[in-house]
């Protein structure tokens, strides 16, 4: 089967964003909001070489101060109120970096990786297709338009 450069691209990604991409929605539809309080900026243990900083924050859940480990950077003081989403055991900061962060820089990688791929002539020339089949070598290169 003969499948183009953007279609093959388009089925790589997908391949790489589905995994990660759809736990963190199906985990937000089934989340609960609620406000947290910044508790206070940590930082690394004084062993590490570049100790990073955190942030705690805490929220109230039953009756009872559940808190949590949330990134750094967050622009809040002591005692601002937070927007938390929670499931379970499982809490995050409602915001951009807190709820997506971490699926950014982890499906990011790989992205960028077939980003270069895709756009690099010489990987993938424009005006070929890639051929797939069930013997070695499973994809090939083939040139859709005569030279």
């Amino acid at each position: 089967m003969i499948i183009g450069k953007i279609p093959f691209f388009l089925i790589l990604f997908s391949l790489i964003a589905i995994p990660f991409v759809a736990p963190r929605l199906i985990w937000i539809a089934g989340s609960r909001k609620t406000m947290g309080v910044m508790g206070f900026e940590g930082r690394g243990t004084a062993g590490e070489q570049i100790p990073l900083t955190y942030s705690n924050l805490y929220y109230e859940e039953g009756g009872q101060q559940v808190w949590l480990t949330a990134p750094p950077g967050l622009g809040y003081k002591e005692g601002d109120s937070v927007p938390v989403r929670y499931l379970r055991a499982e809490a995050r900061v409602d915001s951009l970096i807190g709820l997506w962060g971490d699926i950014l820089v982890y499906g990011g990688i790989p992205t960028f990786v077939l980003l270069i791929f895709f756009l690099h002539p010489d990987v993938v020339p424009w005006g070929s297709g890639l051929l797939l089949t069930r013997k070695s070598p499973y994809i090939r290169l083939w040139s859709i338009r005569p030279n």
